[in-house]
């Protein structure tokens, strides 16, 4: 999917896509990597693996 980039009032880059874009894409790391048996069944590696880590911290920065 492509986001526009957009110009707020005052001239400055509206980072609001950008956000909603990276929080979309940490939900469906969420949704596809899941833990069973302390193992990532989307790439199989030790839970947590570093992918959820990953957006986990992206989405405590949002």
């Amino acid at each position: 999917m492509t986001r526009q980039n957009t110009v707020t009032p005052s001239g400055a880059l509206d980072p609001l896509p950008a956000l909603d874009h990276l929080s979309e894409i940490a939900i469906a790391v969420f949704e596809t990597h899941l833990s069973h048996a302390e193992r990532c069944v989307g790439c199989g590696t030790s839970w947590p693996c570093e992918q959820v880590v990953l957006a986990h911290h992206n989405l405590a920065v949002l």
